[in-house]
């Protein structure tokens, strides 16, 4: 989640000449999380066809893959941000599916699927400079790729037809359900935006994460930004990640009326590191054997996790669970799987590569 603020680096050194400020989005309210049906196509928006490029083969790693787990055993991936897999047997086997036409692009786009057929595709714009704005566009897809709708898109003209305002870098795209979805976005000089739309992303409403105890936003980079919201029920929880200054801090925040407003939960004590929401309740910091941490109380406590997880890049990785005992973990492309809760892991073919799921040195 942290890769947009790297791109608005090249604004920063002037490689970008559309460069300039531009204020910060305000926030409107919204209802409660409640079953809706899915949305109709819209008659402004057009459906294409889905195209399929065929990788180079095979895809050599390291690289980069963002995961999408619906459910336990339904699992996405976008591998190198160009090539879209399915797979229906918890990453067995995977089948490549199409993409919108020139939605590949460099500023590293993201999925979020529902089930093995309804998903969405983030498309972020090139940030300006320290992410004052960036446009996006938003993708759906009903049929696994087949065809795909825009159904948002925002830039410096196109900011209220949608909801998404043009400020601040657009990233941590999850969906929910067929309709309830999230989205993150941050720059370094202000709090965290959360979007959020009942309707499949056709509309968005906003609202920004409050300060945690010990915690003052300031310009320059002491500021937070939003990881993924998960939904437990009427619960939805969302870790951020920032700069105190000295160190590093993680934070978790959930909101009980759908996204409207957020409240502070807990510290996470590996600041360094993602907090991964299994349960509720029961939530991981994974990196090494004998030192990744666990709650099980919605981070009142923590203690060390026997999880067995280990990985060769010294990074911290990105996990998705689609249930309460099937997880994923990736590291540069790199994938591993557990069946048990993130007590065990095993690695797992990486899709679009000869790689045959062993962790090697990078």
């Amino acid at each position: 989640m942290k890769r947009l603020w790297l791109l608005a680096v090249v604004c920063l050194l002037g490689t970008v000449p559309a460069c300039r400020s531009t204020p910060v989005a305000t926030s409107s309210p919204t209802a409660q999380i409640t079953p809706t049906a899915p949305p109709s196509p819209s008659t402004q928006a057009t459906i294409v066809a889905g195209v399929l490029v065929p990788p180079p083969s095979p895809v050599i790693l390291p690289g980069d893959v963002t995961l999408s787990a619906p459910t336990g055993d339904v699992v996405w991936a976008l591998l190198n941000s160009a090539y879209l897999y399915r797979s229906r047997d918890q990453g067995s086997t995977w089948e490549q599916r199409p993409l919108p036409p020139a939605a590949s692009a460099p500023n590293f786009p993201e999925i979020s699927f529902v089930d093995d057929t309804v998903g969405w595709l983030l498309v972020p714009g090139v940030p300006e400079t320290q992410c004052n704005g960036a446009g996006a566009a938003l993708w759906r897809t009903t049929d696994a790729g087949t065809t795909w709708q825009e159904v948002a898109y925002v830039d410096q003209g196109h900011q209220s037809a949608t909801g998404i305002g043009y400020p601040q870098c657009k990233q941590s795209l999850s969906f929910v359900d067929s309709t309830h979805g999230f989205l993150g976005a941050s720059d370094p000089n202000h709090k965290p935006t959360i979007y959020r739309t009942a309707d499949g992303g056709s509309t968005w409403f906003s609202s920004m994460l409050p300060d945690p105890p010990g915690f003052t936003t300031l310009a320059g980079g002491f500021t937070l930004q939003a990881g993924l919201v998960r939904s437990f029920a009427r619960e939805l929880l969302v870790s951020a990640s920032g700069n105190s200054g000295s160190s590093s801090v993680e934070f978790v925040f959930r909101s009980l009326d759908g996204g409207a407003t957020w409240t502070y939960a807990a510290t996470a004590p590996a600041a360094e590191l993602s907090v991964t929401f299994v349960t509720s309740s029961r939530w991981l910091e994974l990196i090494y054997p004998g030192q990744s941490i666990e709650t099980t109380d919605s981070g009142v406590s923590w203690h060390a996790s026997a999880s067995d997880y280990g990985q060769a890049a010294p990074i911290a990785p990105e996990i998705q669970f689609g249930d309460a005992l099937v997880g994923y973990a990736t590291v540069r492309g790199q994938i591993q799987r557990t069946v048990d809760g993130g007590l065990h892991w095993t690695s797992i073919k990486t899709p679009g590569t000869d790689d045959p799921g062993t962790i090697q040195g990078t």
